[in-house]
């Protein structure tokens, strides 16, 4: 596919009323040259050596700006453009609590099904799990273990003690699931064996004090369970899930799930630095065994012309390779949190991160000695992408009507 002589990106920037847009030529501007801007201020397009790039923005913005090519760099824009009115994606925030992932306990029925997403092999039957409960924070324990270290009582009291072990919420209790309740978190679910079908104990995927779970169909790894525990952990990046019996199945990417994982990770902590890596012991150490992430902005919107016209909410992420995540770990632990994923999982999320930057144009793809990344943030009600109806550029129109094709309506705005 040749290489477009025009990439626009756009991103809103909601808390200092602006929006930053970017592009980069192929070949160096010359008189024809142009940027123009529909008359709702919602749609921008290059003209560039006879193509036509357009990108809705995420946001309308207001008055007028001056676009200058700098001398030094004949082939890129970059430019801030004032906001008009950051109450609409403001009110799309607060409309979408806190952090979103697919198949959470609300989302959940008692007649959804789980099936693997290589063979569509039946994990879960409709019907087995009757009910479905979110797992609390990966944190409760240390918050529990904190409050009974410093709770207000006489020392050697230990009724209180006592009554936390037996009803079962000490540090040291685990979270086991019933027959036909399924507990759900971020990234996984944790099911009773007597539950599942078609998964098999493996010792391929197995390490210390952990045992594999795998596929019983393809083989394909599906999650892990602790030895001397009675419950499956399955990875929703393995799984097509049915809400209903009838319904399509739906699926998605690890990214997804971790990209979700990370937002919590950062939400209670003090740091937005991330060691990713997969945590495998034995294993010879590469270049490419970890991931050091900056999580730079969690929650922006943004437009390319790469990716489509449309708009997205995403998370900017810094990110470099990293050698030895363990070792870096010992040195920086107090400063960096950890991020332990199965090693298809850290794949994809890696290929995601890369595949991103693509979507960048050339100016903003590395910052000092990070590369750049977006990550998609999943919504239950999309404030982006899915908001499709709103978007001119992605109405059905005639058959033979170019997309890309100036719009009625746009003015030269900038020379």
């Amino acid at each position: 596919m040749p290489k477009p002589k025009i990439v626009l990106y756009a991103e809103a920037l909601t808390n200092i009323r602006q929006l930053t847009l970017h592009a980069s030529l192929q070949t160096e501007k010359n008189e024809h040259t142009k940027i123009l801007i529909s008359s709702d201020k919602k749609i921008i397009t290059a003209l560039h050596d006879g193509e036509a790039a357009s990108i809705y923005l995420p946001t309308q913005i207001s008055g007028t700006a001056h676009v200058t090519f700098p001398i030094e760099k004949r082939t890129e824009i970059s430019t801030r453009l004032q906001i008009d009115d950051t109450g609409l994606l403001e009110a799309l925030k607060e409309d979408s609590s806190g952090v979103e992932y697919p198949w959470s306990a609300v989302s959940l029925r008692e007649n959804s099904s789980l099936s693997c997403s290589q063979c569509e092999a039946c994990v879960l039957s409709a019907g087995k799990a009757v009910s479905w409960k979110d797992l609390p924070s990966e944190h409760w324990a240390e918050l529990m273990d904190l409050w009974f270290c410093h709770k207000p009582h006489g020392h050697g009291d230990s009724s209180d003690e006592h009554a936390a072990k037996t009803k079962g919420f000490s540090a040291q209790s685990k979270v086991v699931p019933s027959p036909g309740i399924g507990l759900v978190d971020t990234v996984s679910f944790l099911l009773a064996p007597q539950d599942c079908t078609n998964i098999e104990e493996t010792e391929e995927f197995s390490r210390a004090g952990i045992v594999g779970l795998q596929c019983g169909s393809c083989k394909t790894r599906l999650g892990s369970k602790v030895e001397g525990e009675e419950s499956y952990r399955i990875y929703k990046s393995r799984l097509a899930v049915a809400l209903e019996p009838g319904q399509d199945s739906e699926q998605y990417s690890a990214a997804i799930f971790l990209a979700a994982q990370l937002l919590s990770l950062i939400e209670n902590s003090a740091t937005r630095k991330v060691v990713v890596h997969t945590g495998s012991p034995g294993e010879p150490e590469s270049e490419e065994d970890g991931l050091l992430l900056w999580i730079f902005n969690p929650d922006i919107y943004y437009s390319s012309s790469k990716r489509g016209p449309t708009a997205y909410r995403a998370m900017k992420v810094f990110y470099q390779s990293l050698s030895g995540p363990e070792r870096f770990l010992d040195g920086h632990g107090s400063s960096h949190e950890e991020l332990l994923v199965p090693k298809e999982d850290f794949v994809d999320f890696r290929n995601t991160l890369e595949q991103s930057t693509d979507i960048l144009p050339d100016s903003a793809r590395s910052f000092q000695d990070w590369h750049v990344g977006l990550l998609d943030r999943w919504e239950k009600t999309a404030t982006g992408s899915a908001r499709m109806d709103e978007n001119p550029l992605n109405k059905k129109v005639d058959e033979g009507f170019e997309t890309f094709q100036l719009p009625a309506g746009m003015q030269e705005l900038y020379l």
